[in-house]
């Protein structure tokens, strides 16, 4: 088997994982669950991912790969954090809609066992260190008076809650506010990117006297 069809059956695998986990939740998932969505045998499976804990890690792995470090390039921009927000969103937004069974998977496990997901993310720290970066430019610039002062758990839970929650509720949103229309959602999804970005800027741009 050359590296591509390996690679290939990599993310056959992955992907299978990402249905398994979410559906059947992390603790219930079994190793022949994965197999058996992936359409391969167990024996197979194994070959490329010996455990379930190889396979959480991978995922996730993977889709914080994604996106971090996206962020990583605009916080070495010089520029204010007002400045970045329409990349920031952007970036989450492209993410996210990419893997759609991200945010439920991250959401089940935070409920299920938050030190599991804590540990991976510590895996590797450079994975969350243009998180930190971000932080500290919000809080420097709250003090120089550049953006309001507000709880850093405020200001995150509004930006995640305005793109993952669409997501999360895509079947009854789809099914009762856009007629079922597929394509009317995905319009909705990019129409949606000012609207967030101009909750952020309210809630983030100083008043102006």
């Amino acid at each position: 088997m050359d590296t591509e069809e390996k690679n290939d059956m990599e993310s056959r695998i992955i992907e299978a994982a990402k249905v398994v986990f979410v559906r059947k939740g992390y603790e219930a998932t079994k190793m022949g669950d994965v197999a058996a969505e992936a359409g391969i045998s167990r024996t197979a499976l194994h070959y490329y991912f010996r455990t379930k804990e190889m396979l959480f890690n991978a995922i996730f792995g993977q889709l914080m790969g994604l996106l971090l470090p996206n962020i990583g390039i605009i916080m070495d921009e010089q520029s204010t954090i007002l400045e970045k927000m329409p990349k920031i969103i952007e970036q989450y937004m492209v993410a996210i809609h990419k893997n759609p069974l991200f945010p439920i998977f991250v959401i089940n496990e935070m409920n299920r066992d938050p030190e599991h997901l804590y540990r991976a993310v510590l895996k590797n720290s450079a994975r969350i260190e243009p998180v930190l970066r971000l932080q500290q430019q919000i809080l420097e610039e709250m003090d120089k008076g550049l953006i309001k002062k507000r709880p850093l758990a405020e200001t995150a839970s509004t930006l995640l809650s305005l793109i993952i929650f669409p997501l999360l509720i895509k079947n009854p949103l789809t099914t009762v506010f856009l007629e079922g229309d597929q394509e009317a959602y995905e319009k909705f999804l990019i129409d949606r990117k000012e609207l967030i970005l101009g909750v952020m800027y309210h809630l983030m741009a100083p008043d102006r006297n």
